[in-house]
């Protein structure tokens, strides 16, 4: 069922509200401060990475886009499909129609917010990051890609891919669990991620100078405030 719209400066799937601005600076595990500036939209300011292998398994499916409620107007920056594995650069009109096509899809990529939770807290620079970045602190913990149909076919279905970082960036890979079946591999590097989810952090304490660690981190979806 097609339930994913996309406007300006956002895009919403199953009722959440993802960002989409500074998506192209945003990665799975980026972190820094959530910016809301009062008259552009909020968005990620990203500072680090949580780096591979700390998280190394990412939930993936391919999603519909409604185009009764998606005009061609929220498309309006230069878009980043992934083709053969690999990030191309595409218009805004032209993602647009080779989306309604069906050319193209767009591919959720997810970690589990326990599994990002231990990945933070398992990497002590950035932990120190995000705890002297204060309330503002976020985790970008889902993202969404365009691809190819054929390769979005190989990352659905909420299966596993595992995540590493190749010679260009972040890569995500599918496949190889029995000797007859191989590898589907794409480059989600900085760059390709259409629009994300952040995650609020919640400290083991109030007062920032004696914060030690996450006890849990909850979806902080986009909104007009």
């Amino acid at each position: 069922m097609a339930n994913v719209v996309v406007a300006e400066n956002h895009l919403t799937f199953g009722g959440v509200g993802y960002f989409r601005g500074h998506a192209e600076e945003v990665e799975l595990g980026s972190i820094g401060e959530k910016r809301t500036p009062l008259t552009k939209q909020n968005y990620l300011e990203v500072k680090d990475r949580i780096p591979v292998p700390k998280i190394d398994v990412a939930k993936a499916t391919a999603v519909d886009i409604d185009f009764s409620k998606t005009s061609k107007s929220a498309f309006n920056t230069v878009v980043s499909a992934i083709i053969k594995g690999v990030p191309v650069k595409l218009s805004g009109d032209a993602t647009f129609d080779k989306l309604r096509s069906g050319s193209l899809k767009l591919v959720k990529f997810s970690v589990l917010n326990n599994d990002m939770k231990k990945a933070a807290n398992n990497s002590p620079q950035k932990l120190q990051s995000l705890i002297e970045w204060g309330n503002d602190a976020r985790i970008a913990h889902q993202v969404f890609v365009v691809m190819e149909a054929s390769l979005a076919n190989q990352f659905d279905n909420n299966i596993n891919a595992d995540l590493s970082v190749g010679a260009k960036g972040l890569e995500a890979t599918v496949g190889g669990g029995s000797s007859t079946s191989g590898t589907t591999s794409v480059r989600i590097s900085k760059g390709t991620c259409f629009a994300y989810l952040l995650a609020k952090i919640d400290w083991d304490a109030k007062l920032k100078k004696n914060r030690t660690k996450i006890v849990d981190l909850d979806d902080d979806q986009w909104s007009f405030g």
